[in-house]
């Protein structure tokens, strides 16, 4: 393997994402507006300078070597840091404070994210902010690549204690809500009632579903037809249906029902959640931008508790 300096450049990185991304010569060299030829010559100048194949024809395309995952791995790290470093920079020369991307996990994208934002934009309005709103797993990989710098979610505890620091905001578990008009919002009613009534939870496959599913079982109690979305937008259109309930974080329903938008039922549940947590990597230390909205949002959290 050759240095890199003065050899590897960010089109290189570009170009090795690319057909790692879309696994077909043909489809990245459009994506990258290039000719095939030029692209491929691009792909051999990154395999001379790490002195091996980076990808191997097979029946599904374009497929990474161990030595071309570990190269998309230091690429996407590269380019996020240089985007991070253009957006700082940009702020900073048009006046700003810095920059600061957050990824939140969705069902916390209103409250508190959003009310802690406009608190800390009266702060620091010179901070350029941006939102990626999605799931847990998704947002923990733009966390790992740095296309986010801190990520408001659960902490599920499993995180490897090497690799993220994080703080707790919120101790929360879970609440089961129905609209105002729901047959079952002026009921004394048990879990048990609201089995027969179709629910809004988490998506197959998740971390909440499955604690969900494995928590009725505990109870005897057979699964009632589920929905799954992360969407708050979503999950208000269905509840206002009155034909749903909405499995929601404790916290969130309460401030939804303090605005009289849901009736929170009077069920408990005993699964583990995981606080509300800001995360981020331990190789990547936290700014001070980051830690003033750390602070901000934990204000928040407790002027509406």
């Amino acid at each position: 393997m050759t240095p890199f300096h003065g050899k590897l450049r960010a089109r290189h990185l570009e170009v090795i994402l690319s057909v790692s991304d879309l696994g077909n010569l043909s489809r990245a060299a459009d994506q990258m507006h290039m000719t095939q030829s030029g692209l491929s010559r691009a792909v051999a100048e990154v395999e001379e300078i790490v002195g091996g194949r980076l990808f191997e024809r097979t029946a599904k395309g374009m497929t990474p070597t161990a030595l071309g995952t570990v190269m998309c791995r230091h690429a996407d790290l590269i380019l996020s840091d240089m985007r991070k470093a253009e957006a700082d920079l940009a702020a900073v020369a048009s006046g700003g404070a810095g920059s600061l991307s957050i990824g939140c996990f969705s069902m916390f994208a209103g409250w508190p994210i959003a009310d802690a934002i406009l608190k800390f934009r009266r702060a620091m309005p010179g901070v350029l902010i941006s939102v990626e709103v999605g799931s847990h797993e998704t947002l923990i990989e733009k966390l790992d690549t740095g296309a986010v710098d801190l990520l408001i979610s659960r902490n599920p505890r499993f995180l490897h204690g090497e690799t993220y620091r994080t703080v707790d905001l919120l101790d929360d578990g879970i609440a089961l809500a129905c609209s105002v008009a729901h047959p079952l919002a002026s009921a004394k009613v048990t879990l048990e009632d609201c089995i027969g009534v179709p629910w809004i939870t988490s998506p197959p496959g998740s971390h909440m579903r499955e604690l969900l599913l494995s928590e009725l079982r505990e109870r005897g109690l057979k699964p009632p037809n589920l929905i799954g979305a992360l969407s708050l937008e979503l999950g208000r259109a269905l509840m206002l249906s009155n034909d749903y309930l909405w499995q929601l974080p404790g916290s969130v329903a309460r401030h939804l029902a303090s605005r009289g938008e849901v009736v929170m039922l009077p069920v408990s549940f005993t699964l583990k959640t995981g606080p509300l947590s800001a995360i981020w990597r331990k190789d990547r230390s936290s700014t001070r931008v980051s830690r003033a909205f750390i602070v901000t949002l934990r204000e928040t959290i407790h002027e509406n508790r």
